[in-house]
């Protein structure tokens, strides 16, 4: 026999959570052309949100990235994580290989 109803309450709770964190991720973030050219970084800082989120999700201390990078706050590298997730950093384009002509 199948359930009669399913609660969806606990999913949506989890949901409403997630999309506060990711909000609270986007303000952290800054993407200005004249701070490293775009490149996301965390506000008041010089640090691209980007390599903060590898760092961690690479399973590096938290101790250790924020003595790596002193100007990034505890609670914000879970952040970093966070926003990575949902705006991954663009892959770069492959470089194109030279093609010598032999038609000579």
């Amino acid at each position: 026999m199948y359930p009669q109803s399913l609660d969806l309450h606990s999913f949506q709770e989890g949901d409403w959570a997630y999309m506060d964190r990711l909000e609270e991720a986007r303000e952290m973030v800054v993407e200005d052309p004249e701070i490293l050219s775009g490149t996301p970084v965390i506000k008041g800082t010089r640090v691209p949100v980007h390599a903060i989120a590898a760092s961690f999700e690479a399973g590096i201390p938290v101790d250790r990235i924020l003595k790596s990078y002193p100007s990034v706050k505890e609670g914000q590298v879970e952040l970093a994580a966070v926003y990575a997730r949902a705006f991954p950093a663009p892959k770069r384009p492959p470089k194109l290989l030279s093609i010598v002509n032999t038609s000579k």
